[in-house]
């Protein structure tokens, strides 16, 4: 690892629009670009990282790191994620951080609630289907720095699962607190409430500011060690081992 080249790739293909960026060592975004929701990752991601290391006039010999969120998420979407990544890093001594969908999520809506304990934990959710969200609880982040405490960790839930894990209630983010907002509203009436003017879904400069956070505490992995957090197990796999969840 070169530090002082103080570059990072960021991927967030979890969900059905892909996003790449490259930061600086500022995390400041230097090029992003996003492909259209729908649009197969396995066509758009590979054009998207040449775009970004173009436009931010990046050589794969200038990045310090390259972060990809891994989930939870779509399953072929996430595949397609790691498997971009363990190509491009293939046989490089190029750093790779794993960074959770979820948290890049809460990242992003963190500055809303930073300070203003009385709105309760930030709750990223991503639609999981079947009437279940993927979803995490975090606790007190800071504007800078990773300073919160997980006091829900990521896993599939319905909403009267989340309610009596979180009976306080709490502060929901991303496009899957549709799917159990009204719910939740009828089980803990005034106690949930849904943040307004945030991404429904994690974004590439998250994954990035993860990333560089990640790597200044060594969490990086190699390339063949990069695994997807599926959380739920896909259906062959639920019917092979009787098994929901990893």
């Amino acid at each position: 690892m070169n530090a002082a080249r103080g570059r990072l790739l960021a991927i967030e293909s979890a969900t059905p629009r892909a996003e790449v960026a490259v930061l600086d060592a500022e995390s400041h975004v230097l090029a992003s670009r996003g492909g259209q929701s729908g649009q197969h990752h396995s066509e758009t991601l590979l054009p998207l990282v040449d775009a970004v290391l173009t436009d931010s006039r990046t050589g794969w010999a200038d990045l310090t790191a390259v972060a990809v969120s891994i989930g939870p998420g779509a399953f072929t979407s996430l595949r397609i994620g790691v498997a971009t990544v363990k190509g491009l890093c293939f046989g490089d001594e190029t750093p790779v951080l794993a960074i959770s969908t979820l948290e890049a999520l809460a990242w992003g809506a963190r500055d809303s609630i930073s300070g203003n304990s009385a709105l309760g934990p930030l709750l990223p959710m991503l639609d999981a289907r079947r009437g279940e969200v993927y979803a995490a609880a975090y606790k007190g982040p800071a504007p800078s720095g990773r300073g919160w405490d997980t006091i829900l960790a990521p896993g599939v839930f319905r909403a009267e699962e989340i309610a009596r894990a979180l009976p306080e209630g709490g502060c929901l983010v991303g496009e899957g607190a549709v799917v159990v907002a009204e719910a939740l509203e009828a089980l803990c009436p005034g106690r949930f409430d849904r943040l307004s003017g945030i991404a429904a879904r994690p974004e590439a400069k998250a994954v990035g500011e993860l990333g560089w956070q990640a790597l200044q505490a060594g969490e990086q992995v190699t390339a063949s060690g990069l695994v997807p957090r599926y959380v739920r197990r896909a259906e062959a796999e639920v019917q092979r081992t009787q098994k929901r969840f990893e």
